[in-house]
């Protein structure tokens, strides 16, 4: 496991910079490309970095529950296992409704849960890509 922290930390990097460039660039270029292609594609790239982050966040949480550690590492853990958890359900809850959404696409409400699910991706694909790189090390 050790050896693939390295590729599984620039793999969550990679989609936590891509997500967020396309998240805040968006407006300059929507009138050019379809965003909303983009999105579609960015969807199956984010499901995977959201499985990998709650497999890696769940061994973490195991891990730290069986030895006796500080409480600063457990809590640590534990947030990100929490938040990775948060993230999967906000997230696979709203791909699975835009995947089924038909012609007229999503209703306002649900598009407006892209931008929490969006930002807690980056911060959370971030934290834990920075995380493991530095644990690799």
């Amino acid at each position: 496991m050790k050896a693939l922290k390295r590729p599984f930390a620039l793999l969550l990097g990679l989609m936590a910079v891509a997500v967020l460039l396309h998240f805040v660039f968006t407006p300059f270029y929507e009138d050019i490309v379809d965003t909303l292609f983009i999105w579609h594609i960015l969807n199956w790239f984010m499901a995977v970095g959201i499985i990998l982050t709650l497999a890696i966040t769940c061994a973490g949480k195991r891990k730290t529950g069986s030895q006796d550690r500080d409480a600063n590492d457990y809590l640590c853990v534990t947030v990100a296992f929490y938040a990775a958890a948060v993230l999967a359900v906000l997230f696979f809850w709203n791909w699975f409704d835009d995947l089924t959404a038909g012609e007229d696409g999503q209703s306002q409400t649900r598009r407006n849960y892209w931008v929490v699910i969006n930002t807690l991706f980056i911060v959370l694909l971030g934290t834990v890509s920075a995380h493991l790189w530095k644990k690799a090390s």
